[in-house]
Parts: structure tokens; sequence; C-alpha cells
């Protein structure tokens, strides 16, 4: 296999994604700066609670060394030691205060930290849907014609809510890491002894956990998998929605859906239950272990009662954090299959990027030559040595039956795709050469099946660029002879066409589509078998507004087409038959290009 192949094979991608560093992944996903943010508040929390539980040892083990006779113990002493070498009072009432202190300044350094998640949270939902965006409208065409577009609509909103809370889990399991290590290092200055038995019991929670949070895991891809599944068959079934109600089929996809339904509970299910096992297991395995640890001390160690219950405090509260780390783990396993599904979106869709070369700027004054050009999906070829001239301002028809390789030559012209042998040349200059996005700039294009967003008529037709005034819109409309019936209408061009233009007939949307392409005063002007679904009534009446158009602005026109009746009003007809250019019948020569 070549590197090309390679570098653009879906599983190698998704291999890809299974094994890189998913935790650092999420936790860059943001910018740099507010990353350090949060890692400041968190360890400024951590060392303030580290202060505040250190300012409580000697105060109860003082307590209880006072009651008893006895002194403090060596570490008590260390904290005295340090806060008298300060200049500080030793006073249980100071060193209390200061506990509180330290303690409030956690809490408050805490909110802080979880103010900048909250953002942070926000932000990577943003930031992936926007990349996404982005990265979809700079592939390659051919990139689309492979992936299904339930796969996006999932990735955008779906999996872009579980990329925030796989950031928001990633978040907590570093705070509570953090915590962790403070508390060791407490109970490691206390006694290494604590520290280990601490270390032990944790270690011992977290393995006999394990399972659980490998169950989570597995059930958290089998959701985001089913979820995907579930949304692409969602968004395929309703584009097609009304044959299946039509022929009374719908009854079959319910079942697929049920089917989708039931396997998204299972794994839904497993998941939680593997999760609140975990949370709920870790309770009584950790006052076990506790308890042998406490009975073993009070046994066959003479440690004071004081200093017994300090390590009993430090011991829980350490075991307890280290637990929660466990299940912060947990609760990243569960979202990042959603970052990790938007996140080969994101990279699937980079790998396909269309590569865009800044060229000559292209003009449409003699015409564009197909020479010799052939094209090729993988081992079959679709276009086989084609040459012809589409002449400037003149209406050119492609014809053939339908898969005879039409709309593979105009989309070679407006270079959605490269030929694999010849020269497509635009005035003579290779379309190669040329800028591509101001060459298509100057394209109208119509396709046979019409997308109309369910928005108004002056938004089907302007796409929401700002610049198109409603006096653009409207003469557009009049071109493309719609103005007639949008007038009619009840909100006339704020109109609301309905889904993908349900409100509507087939003949006014069509004139919506060519009001389109026309807005923007194209110099070609292709029509995709954009009157094959039309009565021959409607059929003719449009065609006869391109030929008007034609005549009077000197648009050259390319229909493709298998209607008779373009064949008629073209000045140049091109027949195509399984990949080959079998005639081209001209009334007008073109000059041959360089």
């Amino acid at each position: 296999m070549s590197k090309k192949s390679k570098k653009r094979n879906p599983s190698t991608e998704r291999k890809k994604h299974v094994h890189s560093p998913t935790i650092l992944r999420i936790a860059t996903t943001i910018t740099p700066g507010r990353n350090v943010i949060v890692l400041l508040c968190l360890l400024g929390s951590g060392v303030a609670e580290g202060i505040g539980i250190a300012g409580l040892i000697p105060l109860i083990v003082a307590a209880g060394g006072a009651r008893s006779g006895g002194k403090p113990s060596a570490f008590a002493g260390y904290i005295l030691h340090a806060v008298q070498s300060i200049g500080l009072p030793t006073d249980p009432l100071y060193l209390l205060l200061v506990s509180v202190v330290a303690l409030v300044g956690k809490a408050l350094l805490s909110l802080l930290a979880m103010h900048q998640v909250s953002h942070a949270i926000a932000e990577v939902a943003t930031k992936m849907r926007l990349t996404l965006v982005d990265a979809l409208l700079d592939a390659q065409w051919g990139f689309f014609v492979r992936q299904p577009m339930g796969r996006f609509n999932a990735a955008l909103g779906v999996e872009a809510m579980r990329a925030s809370e796989a950031y928001n889990a990633v978040s907590l399991l570093l705070a509570h890491g953090i915590q962790a290590l403070i508390y060791l290092a407490i109970a490691s200055a206390f006694s290494w002894k604590l520290a280990l038995v601490a270390a032990g019991i944790g270690m011992v929670m977290m393995l006999s956990l394990k399972r659980f949070v490998v169950t989570t895991k597995r059930h958290a891809r089998k959701q985001t998998k089913q979820t995907k599944r579930m949304l692409m068959r969602l968004a395929d079934t309703l584009l097609g929605l009304k044959p299946m109600k039509a022929m009374g089929r719908q009854a079959r996809f319910a079942a697929l859906f049920a089917k989708d339904v039931r396997a998204l509970d299972q794994a839904m299910r497993r998941q939680f239950a593997a999760k609140h096992a975990n949370r709920v297991l870790q309770e009584p395995i950790m006052f076990i272990c506790v308890g042998v640890a406490l009975y073993l001390a009070l046994t066959f160690t003479t440690i004071p009662l004081a200093e017994l219950m300090m390590m009993s405090l430090l011991l829980i509260r350490t075991v307890g954090v280290i637990g929660r780390v466990q299940e912060d783990l947990q609760g990243v396993y569960v979202a990042e299959s959603g970052y990790g599904a938007i996140a080969s979106a994101i990279d699937d869709a980079k790998a396909a990027r269309e590569e865009l070369r800044d060229g000559q700027t292209p003009t449409l004054k003699r015409g564009i030559e197909v020479n010799r050009v052939s094209m090729a999906f993988g081992s079959k070829r679709v276009i086989d040595n084609a040459s012809f001239v589409v002449p400037a301002g003149e209406i050119t028809a492609i014809v053939g039956a339908s898969g005879a390789g039409k709309t593979t030559l105009v989309d070679l012209m407006l270079g959605l795709y490269r030929p694999v042998a010849g020269d497509i040349l635009v005035d003579g200059c290779p379309l190669a050469e040329i800028d591509v996005m101001k060459w298509r700039s100057m394209v109208g294009y119509v396709p046979q099946e019409l997308i109309l967003f369910h928005e108004s008529v002056a938004s089907n037709v302007s796409l929401g660029e700002p610049s198109f005034t409603p006096a653009d819109v409207e003469g557009a409309l009049r071109q493309a002879g719609a103005w007639e019936f949008v007038s009619h209408l009840s909100d006339g061009m704020n109109h609301i066409v309905g889904e993908r233009g349900a409100a509507l007939s087939g003949g006014q949307r069509q004139r919506i589509a060519l009001a389109r392409a026309l807005i923007h005063q194209p110099k070609l002007l292709i029509l995709d078998e954009a009157t094959s679904a039309l009565d021959p009534a409607t059929e003719a009446e449009i065609i006869r507004n391109v030929c008007d158009l034609a005549a009077r602005d000197g648009i050259t026109v390319l229909s493709i087409s298998h209607q008779p009746a373009w064949m008629a009003v073209a000045d140049k007809v091109v027949r195509v038959q399984d990949g080959r250019v079998l005639e081209v019948a001209s009334a007008v020569a073109v000059p041959a290009a360089r």
C-alpha cells in the first residue's frame, strides 16, 4: 500500500486514535493560556488544603498529648518549630485560624479553577465544531461521496458535547490527582509507614475495581458507535421518507430504529451499572482496609490515641481522594469515545483537504477545451480520452444516457476532480495553473438534486450573503422566471419554502435554484440534469429563460442532459456514451486553445 493510500485510510486513522495519548490530547484542546490558569488554580487549591490539614495536625496531636501527659509527635514538633521560626504564634487558636483561612482559600481557588474550567468546557465544544466545519468545507469533493452525512451530524451535536464532558473529566482527574499527591506528602511527613499503607490501600482498591473501569470504557465506546449509527440511519431515512410512506414500507425502518435503540439502551445500562458499582464498592473496600490497619496498629503498636486518630483521618482522606481519581478516570473513559469520534472526523476531513494553489486569474472569452481527458475511480475508468470544446457565449449540451459520464466531465471542468490523463484548459490556460477558487466564483451551478433550505425564498437565493440586497434577489428571480410566482406568495420573498423546498412545486424549486446560480452574475452557467424531472411545458419555459439569458448577457451555458429539448436549442451538442465522446456537432467553429 502506498504512503498516500495509508494517509487517507479511515481505518488507519481510527487505529491512530486508539493508541494516541487521549487524555493529553483532550487536555491540550484549548489555548495553553487557559490551561495554565486552570493548572495554577488547582495547584494553589491543593497547597492551601495541605496547609489547612497540616495546621490541624499539631492541634489534634498536641491536645491528645496534653490530656495523656505525653509529648507531641516529631511531625507535630516540626510544624510548631517551622511556625516559630518565621515569627508566628503557636497557640492553638492561631493554628486553628490558619487552618480555617487555608481551607477557605482552597475553596475560593477551587471555585476560580472551576470557573475557568466552565469557560474551557464551552470552548472545547465550540472550537471542535468550528474546526470540523472548516475542515469539511476545505475537503475535496470526493471525500463527501464516501462519507455518510449522519456521521457529521452526530459529530457536531452529541459528540461535541461529550468532548466538552471529556475535558471536564480530565480537569477533575487533574484536580484530584494533585490532592492525592499532597495528601500522600502530608502522610509521608507524618509517618512514611502511614503513606505506604495509604498508597497500598489505594492500590488494592483500584485493582479490585479495575474491571468496572474497563467495562465502562468498553460500553461507552459501544454507546458512541450505536448513537452514531442511529443518527446516520435517521438522517438517511428522513431524506427518503416520502417514497417509503407512499409505499407503506416505513415499518421496516421503524424496526431497524428499534434495534438500534435497544442496542444503545443495553450499552448505556451496562456503562452506568459499571460506573455506579465502582463508586458504591469503593467505600466498603476502603473501610475494610482502614479497619484492618487500625486494628493492627492498636494491637501491635503503642502509638498514642491522638496520633492514631490523626493517622486514621489522614488515611481515610488520602485513600478517599485516590478513589476519586479512579472515578475521574472512569469519567474520562465515558466521555473520551465522543471526543475521539469528533476528533476522528476532524482528522479525516483534514486529511482530505483540497489542495488549492494560487494561480492565474481565469477568463472565459474563448472557451473551455477538454483535451484527451481520462478519469478513473479506483480500477473503474469512467472517462476515456475525451476531447471537445465548450465555446464561450454559447449553449453547449452534453447528452447521453444516465451513467455515461456527463456529470464527471463537468466535475473535472470545475476542478472537483483531477483527471488521470489529459488537460482541461480555460482560454488556453491549463486548469492546474488557474486559481480554482476564482474560477469557481465565475460559475453558476444548478444540480439535478436541488438543495433548498428551510428558510425564506430570499435566503435560499442569496445564501445569506450580506452584500446581496433585496433588489439583487428580485433581479435574479426575474432572470430565472420566478418572480411571477414569488410575488404572489403570502410573504413574497420572505416566504418559507419548507424542508428541502417541500412547500413549492418542482418547477418553482428549479427556478429558485436557477436564481441562486444567477445572483452573482456568473460567466458560466452549468445545468446538471436540472430539468430532467420537470414536465415538458415547465422544461420548455426554463429553457426559454436560459436562452434569453445567453443571448442578452453573453453567458456561456453548459447543459448536461439526456433530454432532446436541449439538443434543439444548443449551439453545440456533445454526445457521451460509456465515458467516451462519440459525436460533437457544432454550428460555430471555436479557435483551438493553445
